[in-house]
């Protein structure tokens, strides 16, 4: 496939990453893609014996269909190698990440990728009922199973396909239905619950692999020819197991964890995300057979599991969520009042969120990436998916991405970076490698974020989330002609940022919103005159008090006199560096209620 109608495809689809129930529509839509042929041996067949990478993996590294250069990043690793990611770990919260795909096996010092793996959605529940221990008579394999346990109580359910949704996904074998049910024998062995799949569906446990939970030895199973990969998550109720089977029936997870720390992706030496030296862990939010929302639940319960997770193990850690769906008034739903409040509690966690793609529109900005602390991320598409490079023609620039959501009650997004990329994709999605929206320039900033915290670690320094939030923005060069509505403080630049921590600065994050629930981020005239409004700019997190916006008097965004001061509405010192509490103010919910819509895959 060429790219140059690769790109334009692209351009019509970037609007379904993070978006809203409210998904701005193409006025086009590209032929939809023809279902491989399914062979008689179950596997799917196609030419060349199967589906086809979007275009050879090789040609888009040396292409930048990862497009690092645009943020800097080759320039910074060729720099400091040491400072890609590791050491830190960055929380992938979305549709799932598929442990077994090239480019998320190890890091970039070979430690393991992906080193824990939970299900918040239950999605992969498995109903499950007691049963006295059975002969081998009974059920086969029964002989087998039984000499791991001394349990006379065993337990059994039956991990269904048709609930999963429609093939190529929700076939985990890979046989050309999504009708298939495979039996499940759970028991108590002596390093704890271990579950059995009939995986052939011969009917016997005999020829099968015991799978434990994925955080004791990174077990997973693939069931077919083209298959899904799924590990398990174990849990107790009254003694009794609850098993939650993990996977990626979006892809899009696995595509976004690939964009912020892939490590080789595709076996092609050098094919990196972002961040290739950071672990990832993979905590599901998103009900993939629903359509893939989530739920603020499922979303608090991830969040907490990552600062728990990163704090036992003292590892510092970056959060990246591409989802989200539209704001009837931006910065007031409940999900913003949940992660400001989990943020000024970990101060030092960076949380990226992708900003949503209802754009051109002011005030278009989704929740939760509307929340006052969160790193709000919008897109840029790459200029080198507008065509194939020709000699003595120069290189297309990066363009601010029409689809991406734009601010107005709200002084968002914070900055820009690339919304396409051809990352890593579960086995079963071969062919859209190639995905674009706001969801994937979050995994992107979250790249971006990792590579700063680790370097500052390996220099025996710390950072909050301020700082590396505000380093990013300094580092920033806006978009001939945009807003900072538009574009925020525009796109980092990686090493201007490192340069700026470098420096001893620190950083603060400021709440600015309008008085009268009209536009706080841009006045085309200023603030003087008849339409003369007041914000009101309060200091979130931080500790540096508020001086003149750096764009303020150079900007049509804002125009401001020398300094706008911060009105301290019941601010309360916060810990030992004196934040500032968020004010509490009346929140809403959206006209979308509590579920928040994936990042669509395009």
């Amino acid at each position: 496939m060429t790219l140059k109608p690769l790109a334009a495809a692209l351009l019509l689809l970037g609007t379904a990453c993070a978006s809203t129930k409210a998904v701005t529509k193409p006025t086009m839509k590209p032929s939809p893609a023809v279902p491989a042929p399914v062979a008689s041996d179950g596997s799917r067949a196609g030419a060349g014996g199967g589906p086809q990478p979007a275009l050879d993996p090789a040609a888009a590294y040396m292409l930048g269909l990862m497009p690092l250069r645009s943020t800097g990043v080759d320039v910074f690793h060729s720099l400091h190698p040491t400072y890609d990611g590791r050491g830190v770990l960055i929380a992938i919260l979305d549709s799932g990440v598929d442990p077994g795909v090239p480019g998320l096996i190890a890091t970039s010092t070979g430690a393991p990728k992906v080193i824990e793996l939970r299900d918040f959605s239950s999605e992969g529940r498995v109903a499950l009922t007691a049963f006295p221990a059975p002969t081998e008579k009974e059920m086969k394999g029964a002989a087998r199973i039984g000499r791991l346990t001394t349990a006379t109580t065993w337990y059994r359910g039956v991990f269904r396909e048709l609930p999963l949704g429609r093939p190529p996904a929700a076939d985990v074998n890979g046989n050309g239905r999504n009708t298939d049910e495979f039996p499940v024998v759970v028991v108590k062995a002596s390093d704890g619950w271990v579950a059995f799949l009939d995986t052939n569906l011969d009917g016997s446990f005999e020829d099968e692999m015991p799978l434990h939970d994925y955080r004791q030895g990174r077990e997973m199973i693939a069931l077919g020819k083209k298959p899904l990969t799924i590990v398990a998550n174990f849990s107790e109720a009254d003694s009794t197991p609850v098993l939650d089977l993990f996977f990626d029936t979006s892809g899009h997870g696995t595509h976004v964890a690939g964009i912020a720390a892939g490590y080789n992706l595709f076996d092609v030496a050098g094919f990196n995300g972002v961040a290739p030296g950071a672990q990832i862990i993979g905590l599901k939010i998103a009900n993939n057979a629903r359509g893939g929302v989530t739920v603020h639940g499922s979303m608090m319960r991830a969040m907490d599991y990552a600062a728990r997770y990163a704090a036992q193990r003292n590892l510092p850690l970056v959060l990246n969520m591409s989802f989200g769906v539209g704001n009837e008034h931006e910065g007031r739903a409940v999900i913003d009042s949940v992660v400001d409040a989990f943020l000024l509690a970990h101060p030092e966690a960076v949380f990226a969120i992708s900003a949503g793609n209802d754009g051109p529109g002011w005030s278009t900005l989704g929740f939760p990436g509307s929340a006052d602390l969160a790193m709000s991320v919008g897109a840029v598409y790459p200029g080198v998916f507008t065509g194939p490079p020709r000699q003595g023609v120069p290189p297309a620039r990066d363009v601010l991405s029409w689809f991406s959501s734009r601010g107005g009650e709200l002084a968002k997004p914070d900055i820009v970076t690339p919304g396409v990329a051809f990352s890593s994709v579960p086995r079963w999605d071969t062919g859209n490698e190639i995905k674009g929206g706001t969801s994937m320039s979050s995994p992107h900033a979250a790249g971006l974020a990792a590579c700063l915290v680790a370097a500052l670690a390996q220099e025996g320094r710390r950072a909050t989330s301020a700082d590396i939030v505000q380093a990013l923005r300094m580092s920033a060069r806006p978009f001939n002609g945009a807003r900072f509505i538009d574009d925020g403080a525009g796109m980092p630049v990686l090493e201007a940022a490192y340069h700026w921590l470098e420096g001893g600065h620190q950083g603060s994050i400021y709440a600015v919103k309008a008085s009268t629930g009209v536009t706080a981020a841009f006045r085309r005239d200023g603030f003087a005159g008849p339409q003369r409004r007041h914000i009101r700019a309060q200091r979130a997190h931080g500790t540096r008090h508020l001086r003149r916006h750096r764009r303020g008097a150079e900007s049509a965004g804002y125009r401001c006199r020398s300094a706008v001061h911060a009105r301290e509405h019941g601010h309360r010192p916060h810990g030992s560096r004196g934040q500032g509490a968020v004010r509490r103010t009346p929140r809403h919910r959206s006209r979308s209620g509590a579920a928040l819509l994936p990042a669509r895959a395009g």
